[in-house]
């Protein structure tokens, strides 16, 4: 499975465990492999993330071993982070800088020790150890995160564009804590808001839905249209499926296919989401606008838009005809007029 991210392309071979959850992997052309040492209170042991039940105040160490099978020493970045929804709907645990969602109350990433950066000799395998602090006060439902292993590599620049382009290879050790036997929470969404929004140079609409508890949202379905305000014939649809939320996240649901300008006015979203195969069921209608301003703003960068008709060329070839038909029927008339004249 191949993930970019700007221009940082990481190519993450991982096996999935649910709910977008990524484990230890292989591929042929990686030098380097990562696993999980599963604790006492791993809840699954048939699984190689982890899978843990912890109680608040505990405090213990979580240990990966990174495998090097290359014949040079290498350096890794081993990073712990939340879990967040990226804008395709799919849960990520690789985003070390992302922001945390208004309504998560236990942030996984800050009961974990800082991120590491260990060299591992040629054909050496090596034990990364982190620790963990649950917080006193507790937390229900579950918090998700994962242990994120890059290798380091050497970026290569291209100074014409000025862009760095950089090619890694990632692991991710999920990570799940619970406190309940049962975790009791069931997936609540929101729509936090709707606005036309620029995803990868590309406009669309957005809808910013939101996950407010601390459960996976399995199963998502999205189905969604815009229409003009009062009207109801449908200027845009999209529906998606198979889609998952992290605890506590939110995400921008994109509608339209990015090869349109957008247009100034006054719309309203209507969208219908369902998961775990419509057990849970969510509708919002949703009036919004879009300025001139905005619309001009992002059209300007915009790529892949249909080019709207150019009529000034037009209007200049039209423009050039009836004068040339004017000059020739001024020419014939002062012609027939010497003739006229002669006689």
């Amino acid at each position: 499975m191949m993930m970019k991210k700007g221009l940082l392309a990481l190519t993450v071979m991982m096996s999935v465990i649910f709910g977008g959850f990524m484990a230890t992997a292989h591929a042929e052309n990686l030098n380097y492999t990562v696993s999980a040492d599963l604790p006492e209170n791993q809840l699954n042991s048939k699984v190689s993330y982890f899978d843990l039940k912890v109680t608040p105040g505990q405090a213990q160490d979580l240990t990966i071993q990174i495998k090097n099978s290359d014949n040079s020493a290498h350096k890794y970045v081993v990073t712990p982070n939340r879990a967040t929804t990226n804008d395709n709907g799919v849960i990520d645990y690789s985003q070390s800088k992302a922001k945390a969602d208004q309504s998560l109350k236990f942030d996984i990433k800050s009961a974990l020790s800082k991120s590491q950066t260990v060299e591992i000799p040629a054909k050496t395998t090596k034990a990364v150890t982190f620790k963990l602090k649950v917080p006193k006060k507790g937390f229900s439902g579950v918090a998700l995160g994962g242990i994120n292993v890059v290798q380091e590599t050497t970026a290569s620049k291209k100074k014409s564009s000025g862009m760095t382009i950089e090619n890694q290879y990632a692991y991710v050790i999920g990570l799940q804590l619970q406190e309940e036997e049962k975790v009791t929470a069931k997936p609540k969404m929101k729509l936090l808001g709707v606005k036309a929004k620029q995803l990868n140079y590309r406009n669309y609409v957005t809808a910013n839905l939101q996950n407010t508890q601390p459960v996976i949202m399995h199963g998502l379905k999205v189905k969604s249209d815009v229409t003009a305000v009062n009207s109801s014939k449908k200027l845009v649809t999209t529906d998606k499926e198979n889609l998952a939320m992290a605890p506590n996240s939110n995400f921008n649901f994109a509608i339209g296919d990015g090869t349109k300008p957008l247009k100034a006015g006054k719309y309203t979203l209507h969208l219908t989401a369902t998961a775990e195969k419509g057990k849970y069921k969510w509708s919002f209608t949703r009036n919004f606008t879009i300025s001139a301003k905005k619309a001009k703003e992002l059209n300007k960068t915009a790529v892949g838009q249909e080019k709207q008709p150019n009529y000034f060329w037009w209007f200049i070839a039209l423009g050039a005809i009836i004068v040339a038909l004017l000059g020739l029927v001024i020419w014939l008339l002062l012609k027939n007029r010497r003739h006229d004249e002669k006689d």
